[in-house]
């Protein structure tokens, strides 16, 4: 065979490789980069389906434990990478002009702060529509699925936010709802209203194996490793949320996963100010949580003043509540300002 003809790639090849002006613009992981991409947040949730199967009750006492640990890692410091990442998307210098163009992202925090206030189941469901499609865009990126066609990505998106909250609500529903009733004042013990909860997270369980796995036969045609991959993950994530108390998986999810994987990208993107190759892995994502300082300390204040106020002690638990309570406020401008990031080049 001549050397021209090993050279030339297959109309195939050919097809999935993206045009050269976006280069830059390319999905933020691919099959060769299991490590970064799979392998931490595997070992995490099999980690948590092997505790809630030997020692269930460790999932049930401490089930405020993942999310406590996301306030440090990953979690809570990638969401307050948000001032940053504004600043960097749009060029801000100067204190007062960094503030001025944070306004609207405060404003649409007091929107969902007022909708919860004066319509907290509406807001309850529409957070958990959000949270679906933000969890599931998260993963899009990160497992190479972000070029495919809006279809293909609406089913996974759909199918990977649904198998996430589903199954929780499904198997555990009145301690899936307890933060959401404690932060609301909404009672935590109607059999009616669990009920009808109960068998939302029942659709949304059946709704997102559906899902998977037509999206994985999709994905089969062109990559048999790259379902098969996706179908591992999806067992995973449903096995956790089936198995272990509701407040314990997600919050692993969040912490090992959704976090991890947003880290990731946050601090190997042009966002990071860098190029990815600039230094470790580990480096940068600890240069990413220096850089969340201006918006987590403010942060920090708040949460624990907001429990004395609205609850009057402050232990784990009720951390952990308010805290998700800051995500139902926080999570359409974090979730709207990730939209306009760049995937990073590997």
């Amino acid at each position: 065979m001549s050397r021209s003809m090993t050279t030339v790639p297959s109309p195939a090849l050919r097809q999935a490789r993206p045009p050269a002006g976006l280069q830059d613009l390319r999905v933020a992981a691919v099959d060769e980069e299991f490590l970064r991409q799979r392998a931490f947040p595997w070992a995490m949730l099999a980690s948590g389906v092997l505790l809630s199967l030997l020692a269930p009750s460790f999932t049930s006492g401490l089930n405020w434990l993942p999310f406590m640990i996301s306030l440090f890692l990953f979690g809570m410091p990638h969401g307050a990478m948000d001032w940053s990442v504004r600043n960097q998307l749009n060029g801000t210098r100067g204190l007062a002009r960094q503030l001025v163009g944070f306004i609207p992202y405060l404003l649409l925090m007091a929107f969902s702060s007022l909708s919860l206030f004066l319509a907290p189941v509406l807001t309850f469901a529409a957070f958990m529509l959000l949270t679906v499609f933000h969890f599931g865009t998260a993963d899009l990126i990160a497992t190479g699925h972000g070029l495919e066609r809006v279809g293909c990505k609406l089913l996974f998106i759909a199918g990977r936010g649904c198998l996430i909250l589903g199954p929780a609500f499904a198997f555990h529903t009145a301690a899936a709802w307890l933060p959401f009733g404690m932060i609301t004042g909404l009672p935590v013990d109607d059999g009616v209203f669990l009920s009808t909860l109960g068998t939302s997270g029942a659709l949304a369980t059946v709704a997102g194996i559906t899902f998977a796995l037509i999206h994985a036969g999709i994905t089969f045609r062109h990559s048999s490793r790259l379902a098969a991959l996706d179908l591992v993950e999806s067992a995973l994530i449903v096995l956790l949320g089936t198995l272990a108390a509701p407040l314990f998986a997600i919050g692993l999810f969040f912490l090992s996963t959704h976090a991890y994987r947003h880290s990731v990208r946050l601090s190997s993107a042009p966002i990071a100010g860098a190029a990815p190759t600039a230094s470790s892995l580990g480096t940068r994502l600890f240069q990413m949580h220096l850089k969340s300082l201006p918006l987590l300390i403010p942060t920090f204040v708040i949460i624990p003043i907001w429990c004395l106020i609205q609850f009057g002690v402050l232990d784990p638990f009720t951390i952990i509540t308010v805290t998700i309570g800051f995500f139902v406020i926080s999570t359409l401008p974090h979730h709207l300002l990730g939209l306009l990031l760049p995937a990073y080049r590997p």
